[in-house]
């Protein structure tokens, strides 16, 4: 098994059949995502780290003027064939191809997990919102690495856990206002997701 491919060679074998876990993916975040997608209408959103699209769509439908941000040219090219009036842009999250104060809300699902070191990525949304813009992260908890197959064997794709307190910690030190948390739990009070809400 090839293990810990970075992510843009993991999404690359990986993207055909993404979509087929949506309903697995929507359980981080269950309904909590709701008002906030609600409330980017008439706005000018990026979603960064945004796949095939599965938030990318939802907020167009909501009325936002939305920006796709991802590595994998193969997510995003399902995204398009999903819904072309949305704005694709291959590129890192911790090096964004996007002008100071760009973006009224910044969304990131699910991608958080696939970076080493936070920060920069954390640094870059403050870079790229306008004064008083919304920032809504979820950071998943990943207990095992997920198995996938393909023609070419068995792989997984890189990731890392941050523990909520830490992800906390850094957007205070990075002048983030916290607006919200909420702790999405599942048994024994086994933490699931973090679903941060920050205004800069």
């Amino acid at each position: 098994m090839k293990r810990g491919l970075d992510p843009k060679q993991g999404y690359a074998r990986y993207a055909g059949i993404y979509d087929e876990s949506e309903k697995y993916w929507d359980s981080f975040e269950k309904e909590y995502l709701t008002p906030y997608i609600e409330s980017a209408k008439d706005k000018k959103v990026l979603d960064a780290g945004a796949g095939t699209g599965r938030l990318s769509v939802k907020l167009h439908k909501a009325g936002a003027n939305v920006t796709a941000l991802d590595i994998s040219p193969e997510m995003l090219h399902i995204l398009s064939e999903k819904n072309s009036d949305i704005k694709t842009v291959e590129g890192d999250m911790e090096q964004m191809p996007f002008e100071n104060e760009s973006f009224d809300m910044v969304f990131s699902t699910l991608s958080l997990v696939h970076l080493k070191k936070i920060e920069p990525f954390m640094d870059e949304v403050y870079r790229i919102l306008k004064d008083d813009g919304i920032f809504v992260l979820v950071n998943i908890h990943y207990r095992k690495p997920l198995i996938l197959s393909d023609g070419q064997g068995k792989y997984t794709i890189q990731c890392y856990n941050h523990f909520p307190r830490h992800v906390k910690e850094a957007a205070e030190k990075l002048a983030y206002n916290i607006e919200k948390e909420i702790i999405v739990t599942e048994g024994d009070d086994v933490w699931v997701s973090q679903i941060l809400v920050l205004k800069k």
